[in-house]
Formats: structure tokens, sequence, C-alpha cells
């Protein structure tokens, strides 16, 4: 079994977003979400450096877990991944209203299709996405 950090385990957690490679682990902090394959864990991980190199600047924060409120890095995963959901189905077909990413593991190849490499998406384009987007309150 592969174990490799999931970049977007804050989207995994409540099952808001799902995602093939992931896998339930206990770690010695708890429960935790793992991914089973190394390419998309790598994959992962370069989609979220880039959302967070142009998210963090949108709402004027640095990438310290000590200065930052999680929101916002909730709001660059969340956000991230639906706008790049809606640029892809937009792109095969009409579908905008997107709320939910289905299968995160899938939606990278899509993209990786499309634009042959993440290093060629349009971030910017994303930004505003993760910007509007509102976390739900705990109840």
């Amino acid at each position: 079994m592969v174990d490799c950090k999931c970049s977007f385990a804050i989207t995994l957690i409540k099952d808001d977003f799902a995602c093939e490679q992931a896998q339930m682990v206990t770690r010695r902090s708890g429960p935790d979400t793992a991914c089973a394959s190394e390419l998309g864990s790598q994959r992962c991980q370069q989609l979220y450096d880039e959302l967070k190199a142009v998210g963090l600047p949108a709402f004027d924060a640095e990438d310290d877990l000590l200065k930052t409120p999680a929101s916002v890095f909730s709001k660059i995963q969340f956000g991230g991944l639906l706008g790049l959901a809606k640029i892809i189905a937009k792109a095969s077909s009409n579908e905008s209203n997107i709320v939910r990413v289905e299968n995160i593991y899938q939606l990278l190849e899509q993209t990786v299709t499309r634009y042959e490499s993440l290093s060629n998406i349009p971030y910017p384009e994303l930004v505003d996405t993760m910007t509007a987007f509102k976390i739900k309150c705990k109840r």
C-alpha cells in the first residue's frame, strides 16, 4: 500500500468531496486521509501549491499556519477545486452548476488531458471561486 499525504484531506473529511485514491488511515494524531497513488499525491501537491500561490494574495494572507486562519486554506482548496471542475466541465459540456467534486483524482486526470500539464492551468481564473466560496457552518 502506498501511503502518501493527501493534499486535499480537508475536502474529504465530511465527504464534501470524494477521491478514488483516498484511504482512511489512523496516525498517532488520529484519523487521517492518505493517497493510494504516488503520482496522484504528487499532482495534488503541485495543484495545491499553485492554488496557494494565486489564492493567498487574494486573501491578503501568507503561507503560514500560525498567521493565516485555517478557513483561508479551506477556501483555497474547496474553491480552487470547484473552479477547476467548472472550467473542465465547461470545456466538455455546458454544465456550470457544480457544487461538489465527485472524484479529485479523475478531475486531475481530465485536467492533464486538457492542459497537458498542471502548470498550464489558468490559475488566476480560479481566484474568484476561491474568494466566493462559503464554508458551511457547523451545527
